[in-house]
């Protein structure tokens, strides 16, 4: 596949805004939800620097929406470099990079606000890619296996006191990760593409004896590439948590299920390198326990290089 067909039909197709644990008991970013979800070609390389904003200001109990008497204000705003690479002609191998900056404001009182930076996860991902779109195949199917690795901070202080977990900027343990992509082409261009993919998170304890909830994500999305500098791609995103865990015993208010819709949009600057924008719309929420700070609006702007 060229590179001008790898950043229209793949690269925007499978871009789209982070999902960011969507609750306010995780603090690690779930990586792979950035992740592009092809495999690039033998020796080429393909890297993405994205910033992604996310506001956590709706408030839930189970589907239901509740008005928030708090004034409450929970924001993250995030630098993800993703780089890809291919080994051979069926093997390519990506890993990410995550800056965040966690920061929360309850009411006007002195002591309201707490906040929190610094490096997140990172992610290494093997993919296995037998079959690509080309000129002899409208149909691309992979699998991929990996890990996500602590690199930040997961007991960071302010005023000398610890941080809650939502504002921890690394989620402090690893997590073993496997990923599946089914892909087809309308045309041998790969103009107009429709893909299926999912991932599941096997998340570990960190040594302050927390455990995120095991996530499962399903994505079915659609792209089109309208003459050579356009692009455009819609995603409907299910994802579902476990509880989180202290100690082995579940948390209170953490885990559910999120149904979000996510547009974008990419113009692609040449041959090499594009840049891309997208929003995540929430659409539906069914959330454990009593109450549940979750996602608002999420934002996402990213440029892309391959060589």
């Amino acid at each position: 596949m060229k590179i001008t067909q790898l950043f229209s039909a793949i690269g925007l197709a499978t871009y789209s805004v982070n999902t960011f644990g969507a609750t306010c008991s995780c603090a690690g970013v779930p990586l792979l939800n950035s992740m592009s979800s092809s495999s690039v070609e033998q020796r080429q390389w393909f890297v993405n620097v994205s910033y992604e904003q996310h506001e956590m200001n709706r408030l839930y109990s189970g589907s239901d929406e509740v008005k928030d008497e708090t004034n409450r204000n929970r924001s993250t705003d995030s630098m993800i470099v993703q780089t890809d690479y291919g080994i051979n002609e069926f093997w390519s191998v990506s890993t990410m990079v995550s800056y965040v900056d966690h920061q929360r404001e309850i009411g006007s009182s002195t002591n309201s606000f707490s906040s929190a930076s610094g490096l997140g996860d990172g992610l290494l991902l093997f993919k296995y890619t037998p079959k690509k779109i080309d000129l002899f195949s409208k149909w691309q199917y992979s699998l991929g296996a990996g890990v996500k690795i602590p690199l930040g901070e997961d007991d960071a202080k302010e005023n000398g006191v610890t941080v809650s977990e939502d504002l921890q900027p690394s989620s402090g343990s690893y997590s073993a990760l496997t990923w599946a992509y089914l892909g087809y082409a309308f045309e041998q261009s790969g103009q107009t593409q429709i893909f299926i993919s999912s991932h599941y998170s096997f998340n570990q304890e960190n040594r302050r004896n927390y455990t995120n909830g095991n996530e499962f994500n399903l994505v079915l999305g659609a792209s089109y590439s309208m003459m050579e500098k356009w692009g455009f791609a819609a995603q409907l995103r299910y994802r579902t948590t476990q509880a989180d865990e202290r100690n082995g015993d579940d948390i209170a208010n953490t885990g559910g299920s999120w149904v979000d819709f996510i547009p974008s949009v990419q113009y692609r600057i040449n041959d090499k390198s594009a840049v891309n924008f997208g929003v995540r719309i929430p659409v539906h929420r069914n959330l454990q326990g009593a109450l549940q700070f979750t996602t608002s609006s999420a934002a996402t702007l990213g440029f892309s290089y391959g060589f």
